[in-house]
Order: structure tokens, then sequence, then C-alpha cells
């Protein structure tokens, strides 16, 4: 691999270490950290959906949402309880930063390939501590069943 190709990466994927995170929320620990990503509170409000947007908005009429990707389970970051007098909580806000491993912004269309359609507006993966626990694969147990060598 090449210089140029090292370089390739780094710019397309950025990795935000746990160090980041502390009491404040995913997308406030984000902010200003990855080039191309807007983010901001739709009220001052802790808890309160964000804006969030990788490389700007590609749809008129569409979703400009990103994919979330928490310990390799994709969902989009819906509100949720949004009434007349709240105006709800976001998903993101829902998980707990002290417990974050590490968060990963994949915006180049090679990076958000995998995750297909849903991931056109740029992916975003959360890994937490409990995500990334050391232990036997499903390829250790298949070895150990003498299914696969």
């Amino acid at each position: 691999m090449n210089l140029t190709m090292k370089f390739i990466i780094f710019v397309t994927v950025m990795l935000i270490s746990s160090d980041t995170f502390s009491q404040i929320s995913v997308d406030e620990a984000l902010k200003g950290k990855v080039a191309g990503l807007t983010i901001f509170s739709q009220s001052g409000r802790p808890g309160t959906p964000s804006y969030i947007r990788i490389r700007g908005n590609g749809s008129i009429m569409g979703n400009n949402r990103p994919l979330f990707v928490v310990d390799g389970v994709p969902y989009e970051n819906y509100v949720v309880g949004k009434n007349a007098r709240f105006e709800g909580l976001d998903m993101l806000s829902m998980i707990n930063t002290l417990d974050i491993e590490s968060v990963a912004v994949l915006k180049n269309a090679k990076d958000v390939a995998p995750y297909g359609v849903k991931g056109t507006n740029g992916v975003i993966v959360i890994t937490t501590k409990k995500g990334v626990k050391q232990g036997p694969t499903l390829r250790d147990l298949l070895v150990d069943m003498e299914i696969i060598e």
C-alpha cells in the first residue's frame, strides 16, 4: 500500500476514540471533528433531536439522514415520543456515551457500499465497549465442532 492510498483511507473514514466522549451526547462530541459533517440541535434541551447531515443534502424531498450502525445493527435516527408540547427524544441520545468505544464516520461511496441504499447519505458506525468483548468467535466454534478446518 503506497502513501497515497493510506491518505485516502484516512480522509474517508474518520475514527473518533472513546477519549472524546464524556457526559456530552454523541452528536455534540462529533461536532467539528469531521469535515463535511453538519450537526446542530433543533432545541436547547438535552436529548432533543439533532439535524445531522454528511456531505450536505442529497435530496430535496427524500430522507437525508445518515444511517447509524450500533455494534453491527443498522438503524435510522428517528424521533421518539414527539407531541405538541415536547420535541421528542433522539434515539442517538439514548446511547450512554461512557459505553462508547469508537465512532467511525463513513462518507465515501466505497466505504458505504456494504450498507446499500440506506447508506447513500453516509454511515456513522458506533462501537460500544460491550460490542468489542473478546471471546470465541463463530469461526472458533465451527472449528471446534470440526465443521470447518
